[in-house]
């Protein structure tokens, strides 16, 4: 069953919005499924998901706090369409937290051993590598004008993709069928390019950068190690393809951060082809700005001269203030729209945007990291903080603590490749924070329970 967990988060269309998202996406009755099949294999099995009372704990202490700032906010705000409401932020907050509980009982039950951690990976990757030839690449030659495609492209976008909620004929990014077709930028099945930029860059980047960092043989079908990277490595350089193709500033800024961490990674030859790859990247890119217009006018829209940003500014501005002013407690779950249009300048209001639409049915958290601080506060924030930066530091020392491990080189080559792909994964998710990332949606939770599991595992084993 572990061959399927990744795959099916590709189908990321939600089907509701009365609940958190992943809770009416179709991987949520499946991964329940696969626990309760699990459970009735190996009833054994049912200890290993059932919460520690550190954490009952500390999900009580966040959920007490919760509930008294959302009470606090509701008191304030009252029942208006700038926020989620005192009941239905409850229910989504309580989805998003029930998605948490399943996404770590699905590894628990799941990935046991090393074997079950490379099927995991390897399916995942062959469920991508499908998923780009299927439906990435007709949606890439549709943004080159192959409007043959557009058909194809539309009927798996009604059937598949994950959209936005539709405020009016001037704000709908799918009015042409599919967001490709109307915006003439790639996004897979997600609602919009960035989104896309960050599942490839955030979750399966680092993977691949793991993977060929450490030289290590993977594929079983493959006939040697050399071969072996040659693919992996080509798999790599594919994404940080798409990600420029998808015209967006954070799959431009993915793509540099993760090329950049894959060099620190890598050793030796690999180092130094990476090396020349950034030289020379670089140079042809510098070419490619003077003498192509249409890659001068792409990293301008996108990189260098990027209008349109009053809102993200404003939006930004808006989520530091409401935690400035609320920065113990925060405003809880579902209130940041409500402070933030209090706290948005004034200046940056004057756009269609702002004035159509999230000024009157609220206004999203554009920062993710700043909608965290302002939704939470320092006294849920600082301890969350604390537990992930310990996590990592305990990474590194199962890393270092590896020669003395009764493991074969095989198995210190897979682990050392894990360490390199999870903190790749959590760099890249910080920096994606400060714009838009979402990382409790199924893959970003499915692959961070996986690297704790097996950073769990070996410390037992070091014990």
């Amino acid at each position: 069953m572990v061959n399927f967990l990744l795959p099916i988060t590709f189908f990321s269309k939600n089907y509701s919005n009365a609940v958190a998202e992943t809770s009416s996406m179709i991987a949520f009755p499946f991964f329940v499924g696969i626990i309760l099949v699990q459970l009735f294999r190996q009833p054994g099995r049912l200890k290993s998901i059932l919460p520690s009372k550190t954490a009952l704990a500390l999900a009580g202490f966040f959920w007490v706090l919760q509930l008294g700032a959302m009470a606090w906010s509701y008191r304030l705000t009252g029942e208006t369409v700038l926020t989620s409401g005192l009941i239905h932020s409850v229910i989504v907050l309580t989805t998003w937290s029930l998605t948490v509980y399943i996404a770590w009982a699905t590894i628990e039950v799941t990935v046991t051993s090393e074997q079950d951690e490379k099927k995991f990976v390897k399916s995942g990757l062959i469920a991508l590598a499908i998923y780009l030839l299927l439906v990435v690449l007709p949606q890439i030659l549709v943004t080159l004008n192959v409007h043959r495609l557009n058909g194809y492209v539309n009927h798996l976008a009604s059937l598949f993709e994950r959209r936005w909620r539709v405020h009016g004929p001037n704000y709908d990014f799918y009015r042409k069928g599919s967001y490709v077709t109307s915006q003439h930028r790639v996004n897979g099945f997600e609602p919009e390019a960035a989104f896309l930029a960050n599942l490839l860059g955030v979750v399966y980047l680092p993977i691949l950068i793991g993977l060929t960092a450490t030289g290590q043989k993977f594929w079983n079908w493959t006939k040697s190690r050399r071969l072996d990277l040659v693919l992996n490595v080509f798999f790599a350089l594919t994404l940080f393809g798409i990600l420029l193709l998808a015209k967006t500033t954070t799959g431009i800024l993915t793509a540099v951060i993760a090329f950049v961490l894959w060099i620190i990674w890598s050793k030796g030859g690999m180092r130094a082809f990476l090396v020349t790859m950034a030289v020379l990247g670089i140079l042809l890119g510098v070419a490619a700005y003077i003498k192509v217009p249409t890659v001068h006018n792409l990293l301008n829209q996108f990189l260098f001269a990027k209008g349109g940003t009053d809102n993200r500014l404003g939006g930004t501005i808006g989520l530091l203030l409401t935690f400035l002013t609320h920065p113990i407690f925060g405003v809880g779950y579902g209130y940041t729209s409500f402070f933030t249009i209090q706290n948005v300048p004034e200046y940056t209001t004057r756009n269609y945007e702002f004035q159509h639409v999230y000024s009157q049915f609220g206004y999203p958290n554009l920062s993710d990291l700043l909608g965290w601080f302002a939704s939470f506060g320092l006294i849920v924030m600082i301890p969350a903080i604390f537990l992930l930066v310990r996590l990592v530091a305990r990474t590194y020392l199962v890393r270092y603590r590896l020669n003395s491990m009764n493991l074969s080189a095989e198995q210190q080559q897979w682990t050392r490749g894990l360490v390199a792909s999870f903190i790749t994964m959590i760099i890249l998710a910080a920096f994606s924070s400060i714009f838009v990332i979402q990382v409790f949606l199924w893959p970003y939770l499915l692959m961070f329970f996986f690297y704790r599991k097996h950073m769990i595992r070996l410390e037992k084993e070091l014990k």
